[in-house]
């Protein structure tokens, strides 16, 4: 009997739960509190940035709370108004160089960055959306811009400071690095034209920076040893002579300053260096490959190099690349080498009259801009041929031979660069003189086809 009774107890329990559970369930829909003005129509509030930002509800929880609150702060800091002066160093690089977009950009976020003191003023929530509203005093929001401000413009103030001093000791590198963490410094008030006292004068500290920098870039002069340079394909372009210089205008030369190198061609290898006590760098090219008849070997200054140096800021890098970089350029005059063919050709013991090897080769030599020469001491390269055919045996009334030789390439010094061995070529034919010419034409096409790529090749990449 006691189990029964605890038995429909907890039904009658469970069933009173349930409905409790509805009725709260309804209560709860029923009193969810009418949507307050703010969601309704913007207010305006005397003396505060207003900023609402919503989300639409999902089950996470926090995930919904932070996106509305990341938008209200996107409000908020979107209601504050940026005011780009004449005198700042953006109208400089608006009117200058053409640069603006990034620069607003940057400004609007650093407003975002820089929200502090701001209140929670209201939340609401349906079944649907949360809504935050936050609001910031106007006084306190300007208390504290002017103070990171003035922070920032003390910094500016001494890396300027630190450039100049640089710069006054000859050292352009050093000042150009401190120059951008001074621009650095003050990216967040761009729009501003920051004036105050430096060096015992009044200045407006974003357009000095800009001024400095810009007087910097203007005054870099890189000059060639040699503005014009001939070379041969197949040849190297030593160091001295692609020397350049970098000085100053009408001033000392300038060490320690980066340079990067591009050739037309193709990429250099060693293509970055930096000038020694004397103001020179030195550049080379391993070998000249080129076709064409003239290529440029340009040097500049290293802008990456001195921004690796002095700040990782994307829209800083993206300013001071606006400048350009001074360069100079060397005109690389080509010439084809001169190649002299010493060829021997015999067949079956006779000097073969005129040689078809060597008129092979001097076709594939015309075709691929080469000059024949006849003077070994003008010589650039020297073709070395020999090859002679002899009886192979008999197969019926055909006589059959087998010619043997090498091709050679070499240096006027004797080197050789390149080698091949004339062998596995044979005729046949009735006539035993015409069956050795045949040979000679097996080993002829194949010299035209391969071997005289491979020597031109051999040329231009080794």
């Amino acid at each position: 009997m006691v189990s029964r009774i605890t038995k429909y107890t907890a039904i009658i329990i469970l069933f009173s739960s349930l409905q409790y559970g509805c009725e709260a369930g309804r209560r709860t829909a029923d009193t969810v509190e009418p949507a307050p003005y703010w969601v309704q129509s913007r207010p305006v509030i005397p003396g505060y940035y207003i900023g609402i930002g919503w989300a639409r509800k999902t089950r996470n929880v926090f995930q919904y709370q932070q996106a509305a609150r990341q938008n209200a702060l996107a409000d908020l800091a979107g209601g504050i108004s940026v005011t780009i002066s004449s005198n700042s160093v953006l109208h400089a690089f608006e009117s200058n160089l053409g640069f603006r977009e990034d620069f607003t950009t940057t400004i609007e976020a650093s407003s975002m960055e820089e929200l502090e003191g701001y209140e929670i003023a209201g939340t609401w929530e349906d079944e649907n959306s949360y809504w935050v509203y936050y609001r910031l005093s106007r006084a306190k929001h300007h208390e504290v811009k002017a103070k990171r401000r003035n922070d920032a413009a003390k910094l500016s103030a001494g890396h300027l400071d630190h450039a100049l001093r640089a710069k006054e000791q000859g050292q352009l590198r050093s000042s150009l690095v401190y120059l951008v963490n001074s621009m650095e410094a003050i990216r967040n008030y761009l729009d501003d034209p920051l004036p105050l006292e430096f060096r015992g004068e009044q200045i407006q500290l974003g357009n000095r920076i800009f001024s400095e920098l810009s007087s910097a870039m203007s005054e870099i002069l890189i000059e060639p040893d040699n503005p014009e340079i001939t070379a041969k394909t197949g040849s190297e372009i030593t160091s001295p002579m692609l020397r350049f210089s970098v000085s100053v205008y009408g001033g000392d030369p300038v060490p320690d300053f980066p340079l990067i190198a591009s050739y037309s061609e193709r990429p250099v290898r060693n293509n970055r260096a930096r000038t020694g006590r004397d103001g020179t760098a030195d550049f080379s090219i391993d070998v000249v490959r080129s076709a064409a008849t003239t290529e440029t070997f340009r040097v500049e200054a290293d802008i990456e190099a001195i921004l690796a140096e002095s700040t990782s800021d994307p829209v800083i890098r993206r300013m001071v690349r606006r400048f350009g970089a001074p360069g100079a350029e060397v005109t690389i005059r080509i010439e084809p080498p001169v190649i002299v063919i010493n060829a021997t050709e015999k067949n079956l013991g006779e000097p073969l009259e005129p040689g078809i090897l060597i008129e092979s080769t001097r076709k594939s030599m015309l075709e691929a801009g080469y000059i024949e020469g006849s003077d070994i001491s003008q010589a650039d390269f020297i073709l070395s041929i020999n090859a002679s055919t002899v009886l192979a045996g008999e197969t019926g009334a055909y006589s059959n031979t087998s010619l043997t030789g090498s091709i050679a390439l070499k240096q006027p010094d004797g080197r050789i660069v390149y080698r091949r061995e004339l062998d596995g070529f044979r005729g046949s034919h009735f006539r035993a003189e015409r069956s050795g010419e045949e040979a000679f034409r097996q080993a002829a096409r194949r010299i035209e086809s391969s071997f005289f790529r491979e020597i031109d090749d051999t040329i231009k990449r080794r």
